[in-house]
């Protein structure tokens, strides 16, 4: 197979890393794989030792299966410390008749701006949340004349520290693979997820994963926030090793095996006779999960978005750090009544890297896409880019 064809996504999980070779002739997955890898993408703690040798195995099992050499591939990975801007860039005219130029010279000026900035972040993704010439808001580029005084667009940069994007540079490079496309797991995830729940208005997606958790919240098929908590899965395994006086991986094992069952959880014991009972420990997991909710969902940011009168609004758990909750019931306060409906997204590696690859086939209207480009003179620029729609 020629890799032309092709293309190679990786989500690099703090625990797991998934590899899923796609078609691009038939728009279809040819294979998934993963491995377990344990891995810290905190900036003060980074360490990505032990996936050297488990993606040299990914790609080599690959490479395998395809008869080809794989050297570029597309990360998918989060970190707690990838945040999200709000940026806003107005631009004053007298009567100006539109022209998609105006919007290229004004993306590439918000972009420079956001750069200069932010000198230690890589901008891995740049979404335009609404354009607005004069008094009238439009969601996508119009398609049709406008003479205007003012033009403003609203955009969400999601960035991604240098520092642990030049480190990831050197650990692909080291098996002779370039990053071609750097995405945030959760953002990719929760777009590719959010199709699914067309049939509600807004949809939030709380991704619950082992070192952090990460919430997106759309209005249809538009993002209205996004944002990443260094609080997950690892921390309820913490509490209750904490709790049962036992260790990490006794605790890990114990969290796994709560949801096995419908049935009351067997009475275990910890070192000093003292009896834990599943009720008990779903409350501690209870309370760490409305933690996060809370953390993510603050009293700004939900009467922004979401309030009573909306008649369609849905919850999504999605991530391995959810698992442990889908077969227990979720008590939210009173004031999230918001939600109608509380769902657990089944995910495994194959939706996980398909959500990468479906990422990039979708017409994405809010994705701004700026295209590197090789001038004839030494050097690089980027000239203007392309806007999906």
């Amino acid at each position: 197979m020629n890799e032309k064809n092709i293309k190679v996504f990786i989500d690099f999980g703090s625990s797991k890393i998934r590899l899923g070779v796609f078609s691009i002739e038939i728009s279809k997955n040819i294979f998934i794989l993963e491995q377990d890898c344990i891995s810290n993408f905190s900036l003060n703690k980074l360490d990505i030792n032990n996936s050297k040798e488990v993606i040299k195995n990914l790609i080599k099992s690959a490479e395998k299966k395809i008869d080809a050499h794989i050297n570029n591939i597309n990360l998918m990975i989060d970190t707690p410390d990838i945040f999200s801007i709000d940026f806003s860039i107005k631009k004053n005219s007298d009567k100006r008749k539109f022209s998609k130029n105006d919007i290229h010279s004004l993306l590439n000026e918000a972009k420079n701006i956001v750069q200069k900035n932010y000198i230690n972040q890589k901008i891995i993704h740049v979404i335009v949340k609404k354009f607005v010439f004069d008094d009238q808001e439009f969601f996508e580029i119009p398609n049709i004349e406008i003479n205007y005084n003012s033009l403003e667009i609203e955009l969400k940069f999601i960035c991604f520290p240098n520092k642990i994007w030049k480190n990831l540079e050197k650990s692909f490079n080291s098996n002779y693979l370039k990053i071609d496309n750097l995405y945030c797991s959760s953002y990719v995830k929760s777009a590719n997820y959010n199709s699914i729940f067309d049939n509600y208005k807004k949809k939030v997606f709380l991704d619950i994963g082992y070192g952090k958790s990460a919430i997106t919240i759309f209005e249809d098929k538009r993002i209205l926030y996004f944002n990443i908590l260094p609080v997950g899965g690892k921390h309820i395994t913490t509490d209750i090793a904490s709790l049962l006086k036992i260790n990490i991986n006794e605790a890990e094992n114990f969290k796994k095996n709560l949801n096995q069952s419908e049935t009351v959880f067997i009475n275990n014991f910890n070192k000093d006779g003292e009896i834990k009972t599943k009720d008990f420990m779903n409350q501690i997991i209870f309370a760490r999960v409305d933690e996060i909710i809370k953390l993510n969902l603050t009293e700004e940011y939900f009467n922004t978005f979401l309030s009573n009168n909306d008649d369609s609004c849905v919850l999504v758990f999605i991530g391995n750090g959810s698992k442990i909750l889908n077969k227990n019931s979720i008590y939210l306060e009173d004031k999230f009544d918001f939600f109608k409906e509380i769902s657990f997204f089944e995910e495994n590696s194959k939706s996980i890297c398909e959500s990468g690859f479906n990422f990039i086939q979708m017409i994405k209207s809010q994705e701004v896409n700026f295209v590197p480009k090789k001038p004839r003179n030494k050097g690089f620029f980027e000239k203007f880019f392309h806007l999906f729609n």
